[in-house]
């Protein structure tokens, strides 16, 4: 008999192409269906037992999410969890069909991301923070840098963090990331952006000496002399502390920044498709849910486009 802690972990292995954040949520979630199954047949789960499962299983332990009070968001990750894991059972000829695959998942209302207006985004990067007593010139530079380069080319917390001085071009204004699934893409830079991390990089330098091209392109002061990358908590601890100290509103997040570079582009009537590459989305219709538009520019619109508005107009 396989134990229970063991049992997922050829398929944790199988997951190369996965984030760690992505693995570590899967395998919660397989171990929270674990618990569920040794209580519901008295013995733990191991892989002759799970060659025994049916539809209405999964179905019972959706039932018990729901009796805990989970989001259907959260019961939407256990059932991907479920199915991958029983798609991995398939491809190693463990089970026949996969039971997890005739369970429908409640459905999400789609969440329109919550981007800052124009003007909130630009008080959040154009307002110097308080300085901190001891706290080093480069460090405020480097702070910069980041925000620039979150609203500016719309990368994710994860994406920032995981930049080395290598994947930065400031000759072609452009920087390689490593998106999700470990797809690489190149963006642009915009001017801001290269200005910021131009005046980074040389206080940096004065300040600490000459790193390396595979070091990170931000650390922190503690890591410093270890050269390791900031982590997305100090990322997102540098936007709240300067959001509060502004007065801005609480959606004014790292991620939003990257909601606001996409709707800010749109609104300016930017190629859908291109801010599909720039944001490294897989798919277009992740993109579209930015074409959200205020009646307002709705309006703008159609009187500017359809005939029968130009005609009025001209009137």
């Amino acid at each position: 008999m396989v134990p229970t802690e063991e049992l997922f972990t050829p398929f944790r292995d199988s997951m190369i192409s996965k984030s760690p954040h992505t693995v570590s949520a899967y395998m919660h979630d397989l171990s929270h269906f674990s618990d569920y199954w040794k209580q519901l047949d008295g013995a733990p789960l191991t892989l002759t037992a799970a060659t025994t499962i049916q539809p209405a299983d999964i179905r019972g332990f959706l039932g018990n999410c729901h009796r805990l009070g989970l989001s259907k968001t959260t019961m939407q990750r256990r059932m991907a969890s479920l199915r991958s894991w029983f798609r991995f059972l398939e491809r190693q000829g463990i089970v026949k069909n996969n039971p997890a695959a005739l369970v429908s998942t409640p459905k999400v209302g789609q969440r329109l991301p919550r981007a800052p207006t124009e003007e909130d985004t630009v008080r959040l990067l154009e307002h110097h923070a308080p300085h901190h007593k001891g706290e080093p010139d480069w460090v405020l530079k480097r702070d910069r840098a980041i925000l620039e380069l979150l609203y500016g080319s719309g990368l994710r917390i994860s994406e920032l963090c995981g930049l080395a001085l290598q994947d930065i071009n400031l000759r072609e204004n452009e920087a390689k990331v490593l998106g999700k699934g470990n797809k690489e893409r190149v963006i642009p830079l915009g001017g801001e952006s290269i200005r910021a991390i131009q005046l980074y990089l040389k206080s940096r330098k004065e300040s600490l000496g000459s790193y390396g091209m595979d070091s990170p392109l931000f650390i922190g002061v503690q890591q410093a002399d270890k050269q390791r990358p900031l982590n997305p908590r100090q990322i997102q601890r540098l936007v709240r502390d300067r959001r509060r100290w502004l007065g801005l509103p609480e959606k004014v997040t790292p991620h939003a920044l990257r909601h606001a570079f996409a709707t800010h582009l749109l609104q300016a009537g930017a190629d859908l498709r291109a801010i599909q590459e720039m944001l490294g989305h897989a798919s277009l219709s992740t993109t579209q849910r930015y074409t959200h538009l205020d009646q307002a520019g709705l309006a703008r619109i159609y009187d500017a486009a359809h005939p029968r508005a130009r005609r009025e107009k001209g009137r």
